[in-house]
């Protein structure tokens, strides 16, 4: 089978290298805002929005005019193809309201927010695994820190190599990452035996139907959180002090293009510890889906809609909701374990290993008796005990793990359970898994969270 991965390994670069590369995403971050505020001008007008082929052609003049001819030190490909990422854009916006895909209308580009460029022609003598470097047009070699070769381990254990697809330049925090798109050509793995039900909750992050729990580090998360909020109120209290500073004349009008030297060290330090709690919450998902992955074939998880679950109860003012503080604090919770992303990254453990992961409706899950049936609210007593209501059964064990056993239950017992077990596996077998680094639905990445830092 044919499987896509993203290998991502960090830059060493010096100031020279480090400007060209700012210097790059730069100028495609004002490509993308130039040809927006364009298309925004005509959709005012209503008249009709440029191609691709037609911004296209506005670049090359744009090159040639005195006041943008910044853009021709810069590399041609990331600019083209931010130009193709805007066309798509617009074209998703564009989409059925029954889409799934539609987007809203796109917006610009901010500073520091995203930063990075895609290269996706390439001579393949140009990365240098060997020694851990990759060649960039009109910059240079530049070597990374190689911390595993760009290879997919296959189920015997052998190094598999593979085809470099493209080359995406990112920026995290001030560091600067390089992830080469790979494409391996693998024999599919044998599909394990054992089959398992998880349920995904707040307390444990994750529990088997075997009795197994797999816990978040929330602790953790939440002391990062709380020296967030700190920093963030100071940084809304140096907004407040420049602007009073302003009105007396002490100071410059208050400029978020311009932030001082002060705001911008409380900026970088919010960012880094966004990325250590995005780095506690990936480290969590890649070992658990591997490990589950490893001794089971089938599993089967809950089929969570985590955008209604984490839907504000605030209602309008004619019709104010109830319980809003609660709901609130449930809904941060919800997003702290991040369930969507943990779903998908058991997909991609799963898919890489041979198994498969069938996803069940969630009703009733957590309030049915495994072994009597009975479904009533009052089976949970407490958020962590379950206990049947039912005298003739006074069933008792822990709630998570009655959720998984119901969740197997019901997998197991589906319509056609052992017809959808086997298509599924021939579907995630014939095709491709891939998730660049924002990640997206069934794909994925065989790095660990050492080479992938962000």
């Amino acid at each position: 089978m044919k499987i896509t991965c993203a290998f991502k390994y960090e830059l060493y670069v010096d100031e020279t290298r480090r400007a060209a590369l700012s210097r790059n995403a730069g100028c495609r971050r004002f490509v993308f805002n130039k040809a927006l505020d364009i298309q925004n001008e005509r959709k005012e007008k209503g008249e009709k929005l440029l191609t691709y082929n037609e911004l296209a052609h506005e670049l090359v003049l744009w090159k040639k005019q005195p006041e943008t001819a910044f853009l021709r030190e810069a590399m041609s490909q990331p600019l083209q193809q931010t130009l193709r990422d805007l066309d798509h854009a617009i074209s998703d916006s564009f989409r059925p309201m029954s889409d799934p895909a539609r987007k809203g209308w796109p917006k610009f580009k901010a500073k520091d927010i995203g930063d990075g460029f895609r290269i996706p022609q390439f001579e393949q003598e140009h990365i240098d695994d060997a020694n851990g470097r990759v060649k960039l047009p009109k910059i240079g070699w530049v070597r990374y820190r190689k911390t595993r070769p760009i290879a997919f381990p296959s189920a015997d254990g052998t190094l598999v190599p593979g085809v470099v697809k493209q080359i995406h330049i990112k920026k995290d925090c001030g560091h600067w990452f390089v992830n080469f798109t790979t494409e391996f050509e693998i024999e599919a793995p044998d599909m394990k035996e054992l089959d398992v039900g998880i349920d995904v909750g707040v307390v444990h992050a994750v529990t088997t139907s075997d009795g197994e729990f797999f816990d978040l580090d929330t602790a953790k998360i939440r002391s990062i959180e709380g020296r967030i909020a700190v920093l963030k109120r100071k940084l809304s209290l140096n907004q407040e002090s420049r602007q009073k500073l302003a009105k007396l004349g002490r100071a410059e009008p208050f400029d978020k293009k311009q932030p001082s030297r002060k705001r911008r060290r409380l900026k970088e330090r919010i960012q880094n510890l966004y990325r250590k709690i995005r780095c506690i919450r990936q480290d969590f998902y890649r070992k658990t889906a591997h490990a589950l992955a490893q001794e089971y074939g089938c599993a089967y998880v809950e089929d969570l809609k985590v955008k209604n679950m984490t839907a504000s109860a605030k209602g309008t003012v004619e019709n104010p909701g109830k319980n809003v503080k609660q709901k609130s604090g449930l809904n941060r919770v919800i997003l702290r374990v991040g369930f969507y992303g943990l779903h998908h990254e058991i997909e991609w453990q799963f898919l890489k290993a041979g198994g498969v992961v069938i996803a069940v409706d969630p009703r009733g899950t957590s309030i049915t008796c495994p072994h009597c049936q009975t479904r009533d609210k009052r089976n949970r007593p407490t958020q962590a005990i379950f206990k049947c209501i039912n005298k003739s059964c006074n069933f008792e064990s822990n709630a998570d793990v009655v959720g998984a056993l119901n969740v197997l239950k019901k997998g197991r017992t589906g319509p056609s359970a052992h017809d959808k077990k086997h298509i599924a596996h021939v579907v995630s077998v014939g095709e491709q898994g891939f998730r660049p680094e924002d990640s997206t639905p069934s794909t994925g990445t065989s790095l660990s969270p050492r080479d992938r830092a962000a």
